[in-house]
């Protein structure tokens, strides 16, 4: 569904455990909060990347492996993501009285999954 945001909200499964991602169109990456990487039973390495761009200032990025990582019916194996404090991103989410989110939904995985995204209806479409 939609969030007062304006922000897609995604229901997934990653590793096997529910998550709940928000849509950015603007991210290059799909970024998981790096206090979620327990939740998700995830391993980071520390890469020389900084995240720039619209709130993200210059933090810096791990990446991780997931074993899996499914929205509804659309399914990866063995899916490279970044871990990054998403800190900034909740804090404003809280204000505006919403729930935390894992992560975000970037433009390589729109990509690689064609998206067709329907902001009227809240709907994500991806296929293979």
């Amino acid at each position: 569904g939609k969030l007062p945001t304006g922000h897609l909200c995604i229901e997934a499964r990653l590793n096997g455990k529910d998550a709940l991602l928000i849509l950015d169109t603007g991210a290059g990456a799909t970024v998981l909060d790096e206090k979620s990487s327990g939740k998700f039973g995830l391993e980071s390495v520390a890469t020389e990347n900084r995240a720039v761009g619209a709130g993200g200032g210059n933090l810096s990025l791990k990446r991780a492996q997931l074993s899996t990582f499914e929205l509804g019916n659309y399914a990866l194996d063995d899916f490279s993501i970044h871990l990054m404090s998403l800190d900034h991103v909740n804090t404003a989410f809280a204000a505006a009285g919403l729930r935390e989110v894992d992560g975000v939904i970037g433009a390589e995985l729109l990509t690689r999954g064609e998206a067709v995204i329907d902001y009227a209806n809240g709907v994500l479409y991806l296929k293979r």
